[in-house]
């Protein structure tokens, strides 16, 4: 930038022409005038050069006084906006607590001021000085009223954000402290204060300030509800509600009112099922020692309280009721049971009768070591009595220590009644029984309908129904569950041991439901028997659904061992390994190619007009078409095995059209024919082949095979001839 040329000492030169004073007779002398008004022009010419360099002089002036105005002006600006400079970069208590303890606008003047004074020590003359102070000056006041409004405004924001904070906090402490009114009613005054404080700084009106007062407070109190809500008690909440809704706006009274009938309901709805729950989960589920209990009830008094005159049941040695007590331990047997005596619920309310008997067979049980033979003769014939046959048996085997088959057990030296009960107690006991018939869930509603605490309230009702409905249900799946894995853990105690179901420990089988007791006696007879054959029903049915493999648990699916031979229970075991995804299959001869070995079985039996998928009822056609599917499974395991490899779906279609090509001969009334051999019936089978059929099942200790087992045997042997 070109430089401006400064002037700080122009001075107008004087005249330095020479006057000359000359004396002439008066007489027009032209030369003379002419002579006199040049010197006139001359002098004012000069005087006109003078008033040029003033002129110039106050330009120059002016320039240096902008010049540093400017320098002014661009110091106040750095001042109010530099982004590391300015004040009005300075936020919240940063503006309004200095490091050096001046007050904003004095702190950032003082800068400013010393800035304007080093500029107008720079300038060249008093003028300049003099016109640079005015101006500056205005610079000066300008910044610093810049800084008292930022100042201002800072404070202002700064003093509502503290008032908000407090009144955050005091949000926070309502909510931690609910419970407790004191901290709550101080919360609220302080949330309070600060509005007033707020309105001051705004500039609000006192209408605006109860206005917002209140909309805080019902704020507030409706954290304080909904923490209460919050951990579970609704009833707080509904007290809390009652007390403070003068305080609190119609909106939230209504929210929250909702909120609180909402939990109020649930709550009531879920003790009401919890109850009911409870009530009967003597009829859901009962532990070992209350099934041999009810076991013994059964014998005792067969489950009644009364007889049939409608008086007491009492037997002849005078014990009372569906328990059968003895008057003389009744007493005793309600402290056991944590219960008042009292003689009329004793002789009239079964509950009341079989609480005092369970409470003194418990008893029993513990003295006895847990020997339940034991609990139940001295449940029978008294503790005495079982006490003093014990001594003799230990007698009778410390006379008999030279032949201890000579010696008498404590059993021998009870009363033949108490003989039998026991005999027959723990055969049930062994059996499974003594479980009580299961609660229905029907049952279970009937007694929510009944509970007063949700008559005509259906929102109450619904609550304790799901609720009664969730529990109910994950009782039955934990029920089938423990069954399934005591049937899967005699099963294979069953297995190892070569099929002796009496050589299973008492707690394998006792844990056995009594339903399926029967099944595994079979399975083991069976095992014992070596017959390992197939359900063949079962196999069409797992064949044509075969999802259902991988939606059984673990036991479910082993329960099927009880009816697939060995082969045919690892054939669906890689099947469901598939399925599941535990594995992929291994691609090898071992691994059938499941999916287009039924798709393409299923089409020729259609096109030979039988059905591939009959009723699943285990009736004959079901067992007749298993009975094919598994000759088709065993040919094509043999098949790949000798290839070598697993079939496409071409090569299976080539084998399936092969097998479907051989022909048997029908037997008939009075001729014969001959047909696809895997359409044919058992009777299509002539009598002496048929007769070689059983004989061999016999001599595998199946006496009366199936006509699909015979059909199974006699496509293998075709095959096999072939």
């Amino acid at each position: 930038m070109p430089r401006v040329p400064t002037y700080d000492s122009f001075q107008a030169t004087p005249n330095t022409l020479p006057q000359t004073r000359m004396t002439m007779p008066e007489m027009p002398d032209v030369a003379g005038q002419q002579a006199q008004q040049m010197g006139r022009a001359m002098m004012a010419g000069g005087q006109g050069l003078g008033q040029v360099a003033l002129d110039m002089q106050q330009q120059a002036n002016q320039l240096r006084v902008d010049d540093a105005l400017n320098k002014a002006k661009e110091a106040a600006l750095r001042l109010t906006y530099d982004k590391d400079a300015g004040f009005t970069n300075l936020k919240g208590i940063n503006a309004l607590e200095r490091p050096d303890g001046k007050p904003l606008a004095d702190e950032y003047s003082d800068i400013l001021k010393r800035n304007i004074d080093d500029i107008a020590g720079s300038l060249g003359n008093d003028a300049q000085r003099q016109a640079f102070a005015l101006r500056s000056n205005d610079i000066l006041t300008a910044m610093r009223g810049n800084a008292i409004q930022h100042e201002a405004q800072e404070f202002k924001t700064y003093a509502l954000s503290t008032s908000e904070g407090i009144q955050s906090t005091a949000l926070r402490e309502i909510g931690l402290n609910w419970q407790n009114p004191d901290t709550v009613n101080s919360a609220v005054e302080r949330i309070r204060a600060e509005t007033y404080r707020q309105a001051q700084l705004l500039g609000k009106s006192a209408e605006w300030q109860e206005a917002q007062a209140r909309k805080l407070t019902s704020n507030a109190h409706k954290v304080a509800l909904l923490s209460a809500l919050e951990q579970n008690d609704p009833a707080y909440a509904d007290a809390y509600l009652r007390k403070y809704s003068g305080q609190m706006d119609a909106d939230d009274i209504l929210t929250v009112r909702g909120h609180v009938t909402k939990a109020m309901d649930a709550q009531v709805g879920v003790a009401a099922a919890g109850e009911v729950i409870g009530r009967m989960q003597p009829r859901i589920q009962v532990g070992e020692a209350e099934r041999a209990f009810n076991i013994a009830v059964g014998t005792e008094s067969n489950g009644r309280q009364f007889g049939a005159d409608g008086k007491p049941l009492t037997s002849p040695k005078g014990a009372i009721g569906i328990a059968q007590v003895m008057p003389d331990t009744a007493p005793e047997a309600a402290k056991l049971a944590g219960l008042p005596w009292d003689e009329n619920r004793y002789k009239n309310d079964p509950a009341y009768n079989k609480a005092l008997g369970l409470a003194y067979f418990q008893k029993q049980l513990q003295e006895n070591g847990g020997d339940l033979a034991k609990a139940y003769a001295a449940y029978n014939a008294g503790p005495g009595r079982l006490a003093d046959a014990v001594k003799k048996a230990e007698q009778s085997m410390k006379l008999a220590k030279n032949d201890p088959a000579a010696g008498r057990t404590w059993l021998d030296y009870m009363p033949q009644e108490t003989k039998d009960y026991v005999a027959k107690n723990m055969r049930a006991f062994e059996s499974g029984q003594g479980q009580p018939q299961r609660a229905t869930f029907q049952e279970i509603d009937d007694q929510l309908r009944a509970d007063p605490r949700l008559a005509n309230n259906p929102a109450r009702y619904k609550v304790a129904r799901e609720e009664a409905s969730r529990r109910f249900e994950e009782q039955t799946k934990a029920i089938k569950q423990r069954e399934e894995e005591s049937v899967t853990t005699a099963m294979r105690g069953i297995i190892e041991n070569g099929g002796r179901w009496s050589d299973l420990p008492v707690a394998i089988r006792a844990a056995v439901p009594p339903k399926e007791v029967d099944n595994l006696i079979g399975f083991a007879q069976k095992i014992a028997k070596g017959d390992d054959t197939t359900s063949l029903w079962l196999y069409n049915k797992l064949t044509n659904n075969p999802e259902q493999l991988a939606r059984m648990s673990d036991n479910e699916f082993f329960a099927l061992r009880r009816e697939l031979s060995e082969s045919d229970f690892k054939h669906f075991s890689a099947e469901r390994a598939k399925r599941t995804g535990a594995t992929t299959g291994s691609n090898g001869p071992g691994d059938l190619n499941t999916p287009a070995i039924k798709q393409s079985l299923d089409e020729r039996l259609r096109m030979l007009q039988i059905d591939p998928t009959p009723k699943d009822d285990g009736g004959s056609d079901s067992a007749r078409i298993g009975a094919i599917r598994r000759f088709v499974d065993q040919y094509f395991t043999a098949a790949q095995r000798e290839a070598g490899k697993k079939f496409t779906d071409a090569e299976v279609s080539q084998h399936l059209d092969a097998l479907f090509a051989k022909n048997a001969t029908f037997r008939g009334w009075f001729s014969t024919s001959s047909g696809p051999m895997l359409t044919m019936k058992v009777g299509d089978i002539d009598g002496t082949t048929k007769d070689g059929i059983k004989a061999a099942f016999k001599r595998q200790g199946i006496d009366n095979p199936t006509d699909a087992q015979i059909l199974n045997a006699y496509w293998n042997m075709k095959v096999a001839r072939k």
